[in-house]
């Protein structure tokens, strides 16, 4: 059953694979946000890597197959092994959020809502995502209720090219690219600027711009150390 905050979980669950080195960047995020000094101090978690999850981005923008059934199928692996709460490091997949939420009985970590609770109301922030967390509006709407205005960068086909550099291993152009919409961004008037998809900071984590991020992958790995009381 989904404990809903009433009791500590026991096993984590990572949805992952979308992609892998987002997958990875979120592990060591965990990791490091609990402080831990010995093995037994960190969270037990399961990973499932599933590299096969149909691209969410041609499954929204132009109809390719529906990444639902493999995401479903993730959820399930993870549920039967015994986790009890679950984590996405994926901002795209959470589009879908709702279809795994309900498909299972592991509690579901909502990365846009724990993001948008760090955020102070009548503010502006910028973001880096994909064209479908754009279009799809999923982290506008969360954010429109505490009054935040979102502003996008202005080359949104230059946020996609970088997102694929990351994917194919070329990190190093891919941070150039997103260095440039990080710096329009802060043009625009934006404050903080969410790291809306998980490449972002695979690409940029080592970077001064980071002073200017806020990473939904680092506040989830933090919730998920709450959850654990491990901070």
């Amino acid at each position: 059953m989904k404990n809903n905050g009433e009791e500590s979980p026991k096993l984590l669950g990572v949805l992952g694979g979308m992609g892998p080195a987002a997958t990875i960047d979120f592990m060591d995020k965990l990791i490091r946000v609990t402080g831990a000094e010995k093995d037994q101090d960190q969270i037990p978690a399961v990973v499932y890597n599933n590299t096969v999850i149909p691209d969410r981005n041609e499954a929204f923008l132009r109809g390719g197959t529906s990444p639902l059934p493999e995401l479903l199928k993730s959820a399930k692996v993870l549920e039967g092994a015994g986790c009890d709460i679950m984590a996405i490091p994926c901002n795209t997949a959470h589009i879908w959020f709702d279809e795994i939420d309900k498909n299972t009985t592991v509690e579901v970590l909502n990365a846009p809502l724990i993001t948008s609770e760090k955020l102070p109301e009548n503010s502006r922030a910028g973001i880096i995502c994909t064209t479908p967390v754009k279009l799809s509006g999923l982290y506008s709407d969360v954010l429109r209720k505490k009054d935040i205005e979102l502003i996008y960068p202005e080359n949104q086909d230059a946020v996609m090219e970088a997102i694929y550099k990351v994917k194919s291993g070329k990190v190093d152009e891919a941070e150039q690219l997103f260095m440039e919409q990080v710096d329009s961004l802060r043009d625009m008037g934006s404050g903080k600027i969410i790291a809306g998809c998980s490449e972002v900071p695979v690409a940029i984590g080592k970077s001064d711009a980071m002073k200017f991020i806020l990473d939904p992958m680092e506040l989830l790995a933090m919730e998920c150390a709450v959850r654990f009381n491990k901070i």
